[in-house]
């Protein structure tokens, strides 16, 4: 068999690949010690092995690439000599390459689906903890407004179930003669409430301003602030009034007053 056709045949590439039968194995160490030029192609296509796996794993260690040489590329005695050895441990070096690339893949991939996985399940569970943390917050600010409801409510059922409390009503004149309001007056603290809940908003630079009649003299009682609780909003304490009314100030009130503006009225 001349050296050509053992080069374009395959033998010597199954022969590295570890994928020749024994007797072709046999027939390449025997060509080899014959035909010595052979060594060199083996070495070639070794080399190009090598090459080809460090595009895909870890290089080979220097030392053991170069054991692997000496026992491919020795002479032909040597050859002869260490027929089954070589043999076998480039084949084993062989399969574990496989093996080596194979186990790499498969971890590459097995990872990426795991922190891929993994990635998911986080944001998940980011999703469902924002979700809880903002019912949470909504669940805390509702409280909080009914129990500021629940304050206000038990203070006005307070007022109103107070038998020293005395609702006086105010009929509405001029300019709100459809309106009225409450004054919810405690004789015995003097403290004073007015309930203007249907009370339209006076002009931006106006203010309602309630007054009380003592002794035929108005006294003024506080000007109503829309801003607060203007069911029940507290103001001046007074006693002995024999009636309350509202008129309609510039924001801030006045010292006396203006009667053309009355617009609320009653009687103790």
């Amino acid at each position: 068999m001349k050296v050509n056709e053992v080069i374009s045949s395959g033998l010597l590439e199954s022969y590295v690949l570890g994928t020749a039968t024994a007797e072709e194995n046999a027939l390449v160490l025997e060509l080899c010690s014959k035909h010595p030029s052979l060594n060199e192609e083996m070495e070639l296509i070794e080399e190009a092995l090598i090459n080809y796996s460090s595009q895909t794993v870890t290089p080979l260690n220097k030392d053991l690439k170069n054991k692997i040489s000496l026992k491919l590329f020795s002479t032909a005695d040597q050859i002869q000599q260490t027929t089954i050895v070589p043999l076998t441990d480039q084949s084993k070096i062989i399969r574990l390459y496989k093996l080596g690339i194979a186990a790499s893949v498969i971890f590459f991939v097995t990872s990426a689906i795991y922190i891929f996985s993994l990635q998911d399940k986080l944001n998940k569970i980011n999703t469902e903890l924002l979700k809880i943390t903002n019912s949470n917050i909504s669940i805390a600010q509702q409280l909080s407004t009914q129990q500021t409801a629940l304050v206000v409510a038990t203070s006005k059922l307070q007022i109103l179930s107070d038998p020293k409390i005395k609702t006086i009503g105010l009929k509405g004149m001029n300019s709100l003669a459809s309106i009225s309001a409450l004054i919810h007056w405690n004789t015995q603290s003097e403290d004073v409430y007015f309930n203007a809940a249907i009370l339209p908003s006076a002009p931006s630079d106006k203010q309602y301003q309630l007054w009380a009649i003592v002794d035929g003299k108005p006294v003024d009682m506080g000007v109503i602030d829309f801003f607060t609780d203007t069911t029940f909003q507290k103001m001046r304490s007074i006693k002995n009034a024999q009636s309350f009314a509202v008129t309609i100030e510039n924001a801030g009130g006045a010292d006396s007053p203006t009667m053309n503006t009355m617009c609320l009225l009653g009687n103790v």
